[in-house]
């Protein structure tokens, strides 16, 4: 999900110098079969999709196993590499990791930087409110006035979203520790903007006093996830894509999606 605009123009500068050596160079598929690793960045901070486990300190969730079964189709073992959301894109410039998976939107913006796979997840970027003010906002139109503050996470892609689809509201940037829906659990937003899946799967289970407004949805808050990898490798992204149609069409991913998000509804 999350999106950072230094790190996209570093990768873009990236993209500019590496693209031409890659296209020259072996494809990235047979350098990850004769290393035997493939190494894969994720974040560890983002249920269900990538978090750490409290007891082992492992990596858990949608993607981690998106990544094991990768892995194992490939012939090789997985090295999942600790990422950030602020520097995903230069570490995967960086070569510190050859795919990035921990839920990671795709947008236009850093479509320009990186490949992405085909999709295999679809949320749905959805405001949050307190209960006690479904009165107050019946509709997105409710809350795109002037006086409503709406928080995101910085550098998300939610945050990229909210600023197009909400033109009268004022937009609230929180960077960690601070969350986007503490700011509406303290009183100082009375909205936030996070993925469905999110809130279905954590926060609506932890905090009942949100809920989501779905009223007046504007068009385009569907979303896609991906693999993101290194720009300008055919041969890799015709493999990654054969591959995701192939456990799309075994229902591989149906089985996944009953894990991690039962009763999350049907987005895939």
């Amino acid at each position: 999900m999350p999106l950072h605009r230094r790190d996209l123009i570093l990768a873009a500068l990236a993209t500019t110098l590496a693209g031409p050596v890659m296209a020259q160079g072996a494809s990235l598929l047979e350098k990850v079969r004769k290393a035997g690793v493939l190494r894969v960045g994720t974040t560890g901070d983002y249920f269900p999709y990538s978090f750490r486990d409290v007891k082992t300190g492992g990596f858990q969730g949608y993607e981690v196993q998106v990544a094991e079964r990768l892995a194992a189709d490939l012939g090789v073992k997985l090295q999942l590499v600790q990422a950030t959301w602020p520097t995903l894109v230069a570490g995967l410039m960086a070569r510190k990791y050859d795919i990035a998976a921990t839920g990671v939107t795709v947008t236009p913006e850093r479509a320009r930087a990186v490949a992405f796979t085909k999709a295999y997840l679809r949320p749905t970027f959805i405001p949050l409110i307190l209960n006690k003010d479904a009165e107050r906002f019946k509709s997105w139109d409710d809350l795109d006035q002037p006086g409503v503050t709406i928080s995101v996470q910085q550098g998300t892609a939610p945050e990229t979203m909210a600023r197009k689809v909400f033109t009268k509201a004022r937009i609230l940037s929180v960077a960690d520790p601070v969350i986007d829906f503490t700011e509406v659990l303290a009183g100082r937003a009375q909205a936030a903007f996070t993925d469905n899946l999110y809130f279905l799967t954590k926060i609506g289970r932890e905090y009942p006093q949100l809920t989501m407004l779905t009223q007046g949805a504007r068009p385009g808050t569907d979303t896609e996830n991906a693999m993101m990898t290194l720009p300008g490798d055919g041969e890799w992204m015709l493999w990654l894509n054969k591959w995701v149609d192939a456990r799309l069409a075994d229902g591989f991913f149906d089985g996944l999606f009953k894990t991690w998000f039962e009763g999350a509804g049907t987005a895939r």
